[in-house]
């Protein structure tokens, strides 16, 4: 067993890494405008909020929760922030510790950033694990605003575990590598949509 942790919380499917690093780029970066000016903000693991995390900007008072081990790192020097780091157990391969609804009971934020393994037209926003699902879902009952991102890869795809309706979600950010057939469906779906 590999004793390395893997940033992703939910494996994205194949597709050029250097491509999807950009576009996970250009995604964390128009999250940026779902920030509030100050206040509680919850992310979620992966690498898209690995990025977002390192793109927050300074002074801002902000108050990060989060169950992945990489983002609070990444945060951890950031003296502008306090971090709050999540979970119990660690899922090595998904780098992040399960938030349960005890841990988050009575926390009021005011936006989480969700990264679904797959957002599917007829389930919604999907995990490939139980576990991980439920602690997505219990990190957006936890908050005001709900913003998922996820890489055009992810469209379309049904992982295992159904844990939010497309209508739990006030944004969806993806790529604008989307096709534009699942773009449109999307759009009547959504509250909003917003590909970079």
């Amino acid at each position: 067993m590999s004793s390395s942790l893997e940033s992703a919380s939910e494996p994205a499917p194949t597709a050029p890494a250097a491509g999807r690093a950009t576009e996970e780029g250009r995604i964390a970066k128009a999250a940026l405008t779902e920030l509030p000016d100050g206040g509680v903000v919850i992310l979620d693991a992966g690498t898209v909020t690995e990025r977002l995390a390192a793109y927050l900007p300074v002074d801002r008072g902000y108050t990060v929760v989060t169950n992945s081990v990489s983002v609070a790192s990444i945060l951890a020097a950031r003296t502008d922030i306090a971090v709050h780091l999540i979970g119990g157990r660690l899922d090595r391969r998904a780098g992040a510790a399960p938030a349960t609804s005890r841990e988050l009971d009575g926390l009021s934020a005011d936006v989480a950033f969700v990264v679904p393994g797959g957002v599917s037209f007829d389930r919604g926003l999907t995990s490939t694990d139980p576990v991980q699902g439920r602690s997505k879902r219990t990190m957006m009952d936890a908050a005001d605003t709900v913003v998922a991102l996820a890489d055009h890869t992810r469209i379309e795809a049904d992982r295992m575990s159904r844990f939010a309706c497309l209508d739990d979600i006030d944004c969806l950010v993806t790529g604008d590598e989307l096709d534009p057939e699942p773009a449109a469906r999307l759009g009547t779906r959504l509250h909003r949509l917003l590909r970079v």
